[in-house]
């Protein structure tokens, strides 16, 4: 960002913070003081970086403006340990082309650095398929697109499946079985779980 800056996010910057939540996601399920208990609280759940504008450009509050944030957590690989989890990444798209979403994802990288002494050994994030500006981005930077690599797909329960997971109502697949490993099933030509990663 030319004249603006790159820092660690604080309790203040939440009220922005859920604003983008609003804005990227319709409808968000992260107010502001779930935000805020959450990434400043005792015991936080994530780590936020946001990319502001110059002082002299603060809004007609008098607050500065954000115009990018990378949202982060700690995450565990059964396979490499410890590693950091990059659940958003985005800049309003007028600012874009000015890398600040490089700078973003290097402050990211430092937590990711601060902690190799404990064992973190590697940043992890998932984008869309269809966005390849942004796919191309991240390789340029250096990274591997897992997707292609190795062929994974991505999953997850929501609120009501999770639930029901949860009380044993869907232990059983299509097929009648219980889901699971079985004698050997879901794994790789290597012997490795492909539900691990």
């Amino acid at each position: 960002l030319c004249c603006g800056r790159v820092r660690s996010s604080s309790g203040v910057l939440c009220g922005g913070l859920a604003v983008y939540c609003r804005i990227l996601l319709s409808s968000t399920k992260s107010p502001q003081p779930t935000l805020r208990e959450d990434g400043f609280g005792a015991r936080p759940q994530y780590y936020c970086y946001v990319a502001e504008l110059p002082p002299e450009q603060k809004n007609k509050k008098g607050r500065c403006v954000i115009v990018g944030y990378i949202l982060s957590s700690f995450t565990y690989s059964s396979w490499k340990g410890r590693n950091v989890y990059v659940d958003n990444l985005y800049v309003q798209p007028e600012f874009r082309g000015q890398k600040i979403g490089t700078r973003l994802l290097t402050n990211a990288a430092k937590v990711n650095l601060m902690a190799l002494s404990q064992g973190c050994v590697q940043l992890r994030m998932h984008v869309a398929n269809w966005k390849e500006y942004e796919k191309g981005f991240l390789v340029s930077l250096g990274s591997e697109n897992l997707t292609a690599k190795e062929g994974w797909t991505l999953f997850h329960f929501e609120e009501d499946a999770l639930r029901r997971l949860a009380a044993g109502s869907n232990m059983r697949g299509k097929s009648g079985s219980p889901v699971g490993m079985g004698q050997g099933e879901g794994k790789d030509e290597n012997g490795r779980s492909q539900t691990g990663h």
